[in-house]
């Protein structure tokens, strides 16, 4: 019945990074995630501060709307955090040039 689907080894070194980055804690990143799935889907959806957790330590995996808000909060490309390819070091210079060309097109 097909093959089992390949887990990103290091997608939750990726979430933390992302939320590292954004310098929040669990508790506002989960609200962050929340406004960002319900602005772009216009759904409600619930995530928890411990969620959070689970998702960074690999315990659980975050469905596709988590995914996205995940990448948009961080201006990374969603397949930036889901490729193992990207290595987290790669992932972590990438987001820092994505927002400086942030900042200086805002400026």
């Amino acid at each position: 019945m097909g093959h089992p689907r390949r887990r990103p080894n290091l997608l939750p070194e990726k979430l933390l990074a992302i939320r590292e980055f954004l310098n929040v804690g669990q508790a506002d990143m989960s609200s962050k995630l929340q406004s960002e799935i319900l602005s772009h889907s216009r759904r409600q959806y619930q995530i928890e501060p411990a969620r959070v957790s689970q998702y960074e330590k690999g315990k659980r995996e975050p469905n596709l709307f988590v995914l996205i808000a995940y990448a948009r909060l961080g201006h990374v490309h969603m397949e930036s955090v889901v490729d193992d390819g990207v290595i987290t070091g790669q992932f972590r210079t990438r987001k820092r040039i994505s927002l400086r060309h942030v900042i200086t097109t805002l400026l």
